[in-house]
Order: C-alpha cells, then structure tokens, then sequence
C-alpha cells in the first residue's frame, strides 16, 4: 500500500505529471486531512490542478480511506511529538498501521516516517522510479526535474546524482 502526503500529488499535478503515481504504484492512498489539505484548499485558492486530483479519485486509482481509532490515536501523538502538519502525520499513521509506503518530501516528516519503521519516498524518488520502470525515458526524467525543481526545492547536486544514476542504469 502506498499513502501520500499533500506535497507529492500537488507537486505532480502542477507539473501535469500526477498519473506516474498510478503508472508506478497502481493505486495511492490518502487520509481524509490529504483531501482536506489538496481538494478543499485547493478549489478555495482556484488551483486548476485539483481537478486532476479529482480525476484520479473518480478512476479510483487515488481512494480515501477513513483512519482507524488506533490510527487516529498514533496521528495525534505523532503531532504531540513533532511539528508536521496534519496531513502528513496521518499518512505517516496509515502507511505505519497498514504496512505502506508513503510518499512525503519535508525533511521533518521523513526523519518522523524512519523512526518510527515507515519506509518513505518523495516527489524525486517517484520520478527516480518511474525512470527505473521505464515509465520515463531519461529525457523525461531530465525535464520532470526541470519541471519539478520550479515548484519543490532540489539542490542542483541532487539532480546531477539523480541523473547520473538514470544515464548509469541505462548502460
């Protein structure tokens, strides 16, 4: 099971490229605060790129899922110990209770997902693996970076690391 946090399926839309999540995961989850958090927000700020959200939750390759009372607890003491916010606790809560994956891209939240045994990816590492899939040639991935790198902060060592390793596998 994969669960994502906000940042990765605003990231993507925005760069027109949200359907690699499906190409390469199949089916992405998300918390009922991710729903909040993308498609009401959203629509209030006029963001075009909500309707592509919306697209993928009528297909049904995007599904919300509704937290347990257990899960519910373990997002409120993940808040109690860290300063995420509230999405990304709960998808850290449901990827942990229902042994996923998330997908997340703050730094905080990622050190949160690892401690406590969650195995996490963000925005760059689904491109990395649309890449490894061949969901991507490696002149997509150079231009999902570029496209990604206007909207998400990526050090320009990343990149180069990102694509020597891309041009390494091609080999």
């Amino acid at each position: 099971m994969v669960v994502s946090n906000s940042s990765p399926l605003i990231a993507l839309a925005k760069t027109g490229r949200l359907r690699l999540l499906r190409d390469v995961y199949g089916r992405v989850a998300i918390g009922p605060k991710v729903y909040v958090e993308v498609i009401d927000a959203g629509k209030r700020v006029g963001a075009p790129e909500v309707r592509l959200v919306e697209a993928g939750l009528e297909e049904a390759w995007i599904w919300r899922v509704r937290p347990t009372p257990a899960e519910s607890r373990l997002t409120a003491r993940i808040l109690k110990g860290a300063r995420l916010h509230a999405g990304e606790a709960e998808a850290i809560a449901l990827a942990r209770s229902r042994n996923g994956m998330v997908l997340l891209d703050d730094k905080e939240a990622r050190a949160v997902a690892g401690a406590i045994g969650v195995d996490f990816v963000g925005t760059a590492g689904v491109l990395v693996e649309a890449s490894l899939r061949e969901v991507l040639d490696y002149q997509g991935l150079a231009e999902a970076l570029r496209d990604l790198s206007r909207i998400l902060w990526l050090s320009p060592e990343v990149i180069a690391e990102i694509l020597n390793r891309a041009r390494e596998v091609r080999r």
